[in-house]
């Protein structure tokens, strides 16, 4: 392996992070081809957004395998002493064997296929699965669950239309915290610049915090039913990251497929909801209900979920004995027209690579144990 080569944490057989970059590492000393090939087809199949595949130890590979990555555009390397040599599928008659390489491919890509996009305007959301890793996601969960400084100083309730509370944590402003890491992330802001139609911005994010057996729910709105105060289109968008597995049962989200396509709906303040005006009307959603399909969002911890700032949705109380915890960042095109945006909303900001992330995530975590001393 050559100097400096980043080592993941040891790991099973084939697919065990999916982070971004998305690492799969096997153990593969006296392979057979059958496994190679095996590995390759259950690891590559879900890489195709982050393509970096790291093998350790003996690498058994054949040009079957290696087809098998060509065939959704991974580009395979492996290092040979300090030299790091292409593998191409034609230089292969059989299995050849790599002792003790390193196998790896192009850098991390986060461009959606052209049929994600058809698929985001058609539906006006975007669902990815093992976006991020569950490891990486337990992180995150065990350094914003002990971080006092957020739950202190950032807490904001809101009610439901039955008066009913939910926690959440909401900043307009980028800081130096693991949330804005994300926020940042170039995994969700590149994206925005294909879904969008060209380049974005951050405008805020937030923390969702439902907690067990807690009855506040969100009325059924659209995030461009009140960000119409601050843009003059709606070129806007969020997406949200799964921390906690979200069911049914605990109050994941609801949205209806299409509906973004109607455009934007009056909102107004709904029972004893809190107050901003953040519930869509009524009777427009009763209609809407009736020819639109509601989706309910299950998902799993790094699992994401891009939509569309007039897309109608709305989450249920959380019934179960298990937390439901989701980050959501928004943006919005650079070029939208600001009528009453905040102080910072709106600007330039610089995105950071996964590595960048890491290392943001490290030092809040190292702050935070600092601060709890």
């Amino acid at each position: 392996m050559p100097p400096g080569a980043w080592v993941p944490e040891s790991s099973p057989l084939v697919v065990t992070s999916m982070s971004a970059p998305a690492i799969v590492r096997a153990q593969l000393i006296r392979s057979t081809d059958n496994s190679i090939v095996r590995a390759m087809k259950e690891g590559v199949e879900r890489l195709t957004r982050f393509p970096m595949l790291i093998f350790e130890g003996a690498l058994c590979m054949s040009g079957t395998g290696l087809s098998a990555c060509r065939q959704h555009a991974i580009d395979c390397w492996v290092w040979l002493n300090r030299y790091r040599i292409p593998l191409l599928p034609m230089l292969f008659s059989g299995p050849l064997l790599f002792p003790h390489s390193e196998f790896v491919t192009q850098a991390p890509n986060y461009q959606l296929s052209q049929s994600d996009v058809d698929q985001f305007h058609e539906d006006g959301f975007l669902m990815i699965r093992d976006y991020f890793s569950r490891s990486e996601m337990e992180r995150f969960s065990d350094i914003a669950r002990c971080d006092r400084e957020m739950l202190l100083n950032f807490p904001y309730t809101s009610l439901d239309a039955e008066g009913r509370p939910t926690k959440l944590f909401v900043w307009s402003k980028l800081r130096s915290d693991i949330y804005s890491a994300y926020a940042r992330h170039e995994a969700l802001v590149e994206p925005w610049d294909q879904l969008l139609g060209g380049q974005v911005t951050y405008f805020h994010h937030k923390m969702m915090m439902k907690e067990p057996n807690t009855l506040g729910a969100w009325e059924w709105h659209q995030d461009y039913g009140y960000y119409y105060e601050h843009y003059l289109r709606p070129d806007m968008g969020g997406v949200m990251i799964t921390i906690d597995e979200a069911s049914k049962t605990n109050g994941c989200l609801e949205v209806l497929r299409g509906s973004h396509r109607f455009g934007r709906v009056d909102h107004s303040r709904l029972g004893h909801q809190s107050e901003y005006e953040t519930a869509a009307d009524p009777d427009r959603v009763k209609v809407l209900l009736a020819c639109c399909e509601r989706v309910y969002c299950e998902m799993t911890p790094g699992t994401v979920l891009f939509f569309h700032a007039n897309l109608l949705h709305h989450s249920g109380p959380n019934l179960s004995n298990s937390p439901r915890w989701a980050l959501i960042s928004n943006y919005t095109r650079t070029d939208n027209p600001p009528f009453a945006a905040s102080p910072g909303w709106g600007e330039n900001f610089e995105t950071l690579s996964a590595d960048q992330v890491q290392e943001a995530v490290k030092a809040y975590a190292l702050r935070q144990t600092e601060r709890d001393r």
